[in-house]
């Protein structure tokens, strides 16, 4: 079943229903009523075809997934691997170094990929907006008193 069918399947038997409450009842209504049916009975067909099951971006036509958070089969039985661990010993300078010895890809096999990640993000801001904490950079005479 396809579920994008469902608010206008809904819409069009709400206006079926309003003619319930009309106390008259011509021709010209009841040509309205059998537009009106064959709006609905086209949108049922149409929702019976397939589309869609879920709401998955990755995965729109996946099985839905009845105990899953996203609801999406695919993306809830996907086995999720860890991000590697950043090192107790991590000096960003030092992975630094390895990236413009080695390359990023053997950086990142060594220290991992966030390491990298925040090395490079480190050594890429302005000097004048460093992290409190985080150690000054070689050759920054920036804010020392001359």
């Amino acid at each position: 079943m396809n579920p994008d069918y469902l608010p206008p399947l809904g819409a069009a038997l709400r206006r079926l229903g309003e003619y319930a409450t009309r106390h008259e009842v011509n021709d010209a209504t009841l040509a309205e009523i059998a537009t009106d049916l064959d709006r609905a009975r086209s949108l049922v067909v149409s929702a019976q075809g397939s589309g869609p099951g879920g709401r998955c971006v990755r995965h729109p036509y996946s099985t839905v997934a009845a105990a899953g958070l996203g609801g999406c089969f695919l993306c809830d039985s996907s086995p999720q691997r860890p991000a590697r661990e950043r090192p107790d010993d991590f000096v960003p300078g030092d992975v630094l170094r390895a990236v413009a010895e080695h390359g990023q890809e053997a950086a990142a096999e060594r220290y991992g990929a966030r390491a990298v990640a925040l090395a490079l993000a480190a050594a890429a801001r302005h000097p004048t907006h460093q992290r409190p904490g985080a150690p000054a950079r070689v050759g920054d005479t920036e804010g020392e008193l001359t």
